[in-house]
């Protein structure tokens, strides 16, 4: 009976040491779950950079445009007041679409880790499960 407990005893310490290990394997694992859905994110982050420096620029584009060829050619048609007029609210409206899609992308739900957090709760209530 006294070898029976200590078999008991060395499964038991087997049993802790092997669930160490799988709870360094899991926390390992959602290290870099985390790590690439946060590239992932950073990239997407980056492309939304891009989209609202390129509306910020079309923007500017626009204004100089404005301010020489196109609103000078309308003076011939139109007094110069209403030709810049026209060519001002069209540039400011092709500017404003390109900043909102910026915008949307930049949202902090795009931005943050779903699947790491889902992966995270999963573990925890699994880990809960067995103690």
């Amino acid at each position: 009976m006294n070898a029976s407990r200590m078999d008991n005893h060395a499964s038991l310490g087997e049993t802790v040491g092997g669930l160490a290990e799988d709870v360094q394997d899991l926390v390992r694992g959602e290290i870099r779950l985390a790590r690439a859905e946060l590239d992932q994110k950073f990239r997407q982050l980056m492309i939304t950079a891009i989209w609202l420096l390129g509306g910020a620029l079309v923007g500017f584009a626009g204004l100089v445009v404005l301010l020489q060829g196109v609103a000078v050619a309308l003076t011939v048609v139109l007094p110069a007041w209403a030709a810049f007029l026209i060519v001002g609210l069209v540039i400011v409206v092709i500017s404003a679409v390109f900043v909102r899609s910026g915008l949307k992308m930049l949202s902090l739900k795009a931005l943050s880790p779903d699947r790491t957090a889902a992966n995270l709760k999963r573990d925890t209530d699994m880990v809960k499960e067995h103690t």
